[in-house]
Formats: structure tokens, sequence, C-alpha cells
């Protein structure tokens, strides 16, 4: 399967042109080793170094539609640029969803009164290679949006060296930590996604989003969105997806 190929499969799968339109700038084969370069475009999921993977473009896509990257605030205003993509950015119903469950969980008690920064502030735990930042930061720059910062938190640290050499660009920060209590110092967050699993729904991220701020992220084999909306947490849940740990 080559670029072009693996753009129309993501078409068929009706994810909005935006999130079409960053995998086709960013060059996925940047972000693996070079012995598997040549499968760069095939819609599978493939190792990179001491265990961890690249995701599946599908998998990928599925989680930054959720992420609501067309939908993002700033300083209180809702951004309406890009507007030739506003009519594919309508939220779809993915078959993949038809078990979801929806539940709503007070998260007054944890989380502590959130100061107001400045522009956009997105987290990725588990960065690995930086493919996922530098999509997220090709889709705010299709956005037009130019007041954000994007952090990545990963613990292997040949990924570390290896995405912070890939991705020379002042917004986004690669941080060598253990990314599973996410990175306090800097929250709150707009937005908030993990690309390794974890083994239970990680409640302590909550208290770091924005409010209407939201969170994606693989737990066991489901992918769980989790919006913050007046001091609660909305859930969605998608079964049916594999992920490497958060280590």
């Amino acid at each position: 399967m080559n670029k072009k190929q693996l753009l129309e499969e993501l078409r068929s799968h009706k994810f909005p042109e935006l999130i079409i339109k960053a995998f086709e700038k960013v060059k996925r084969e940047k972000f693996i080793p070079r012995e598997f370069r040549d499968y760069a475009y095939m819609n599978e999921p493939l190792p990179l170094e001491k265990g961890a993977t690249i995701s599946q473009p599908y998998t990928i896509a599925f989680m930054l539609n959720l992420l609501e990257l067309d939908g993002l605030t700033y300083k209180n205003k809702l951004i309406n640029g890009m507007d030739r993509y506003e009519k594919s950015s309508k939220r779809e119903i993915f078959k993949h969803s038809k078990s979801q469950k929806f539940e709503v969980t007070d998260i007054r008690r944890v989380a502590s009164r959130e100061p107001r920064f400045p522009g956009l502030k997105i987290l990725e735990i588990g960065s690995g290679s930086g493919y996922v930042l530098a999509l997220i930061n090709e889709i705010l720059k299709l956005r037009k949006i130019k007041d954000y910062k994007i952090y990545g938190l990963e613990i292997i640290n040949e990924l570390v060296k290896n995405s912070k050499k890939i991705l020379r660009n002042k917004k986004i920060k690669i941080i060598k930590t253990d990314g599973s209590k996410g990175l306090k110092s800097k929250s709150p967050f707009d937005r908030i996604i993990a690309s390794a699993s974890f083994g239970e729904i990680p409640s302590s991220l909550f208290a770091q989003l924005k409010e209407r701020g939201i969170l994606v992220t693989p737990v066991r084999d489901s992918i769980y969105k989790f919006k913050k909306i007046n001091g609660r947490v909305e859930t969605e849940e998608f079964p049916g997806f594999v992920f490497v740990p958060v280590v």
C-alpha cells in the first residue's frame, strides 16, 4: 500500500478531511526504523525500539477525531478557521462504536481550581517516535492556530532522542519521563491523548484538563473519551483495540 492508497482508505472510514490532510502532509517513514520504511504506508502498527510500536494509522485517525481538534477554543473563543474543512469535520458515528457506554463521574473533589493560561496546550502520553505529535502540530497549523504548545512524554531514551532530532520545532517539547501521571507542572491542558494503554481508567488525569477539555486514552482493549464539563466528566467507550501498555 502506498500513501495515496492509505489516504483513500482513511477517507473510506469518513474521517474529517482536516485529519486526512495532516496524514498527507506528515511523512510516516521519518518516524519508523529504516528497515521498516518500505511498509510505512501500510495500515498496520510497526515496531520501534525497545518493544514500542507506532500505532496503525486508522487507530491514530480514530483517536485524533475523538480529540476534537477542530473544536478547540482559544482564550474562551471558538476557533473557526479552515472553513473549507467544516463540511468534513462533522462528528461521525463509527460502526466501531456500536457498544459504546456512557457514564458521568463527579471529579470536583480531585480537580483543584484551574488557573487560566493563554494559548492552547496539548499533552501526549507515550509519544514514541513523535508521529502523533507531528500530526497534531500539522492539524493546528492547518487550523491557522499560532499560539499553542504540544508536550510529549516518553520513557524510552532512544525514542526521546530520535523524536527530538526529527521534530525540531519550538512548539513541541518532548520530555523523558514516566507519563502515567501526566504533566501536572504544565497543566491544565485543552487536550490529552495517550498512545499506550492504561490498566485502569486514569482518573488522576482529569484534574489536568481545562474546562471542556478532552482526554482520549486506551484502557486495556478499549479507547475511552473523557470530556470535562462543569466539573464533571462525560465518558464514552470504544472497544476492540490493542495497544502496548504504559510503562
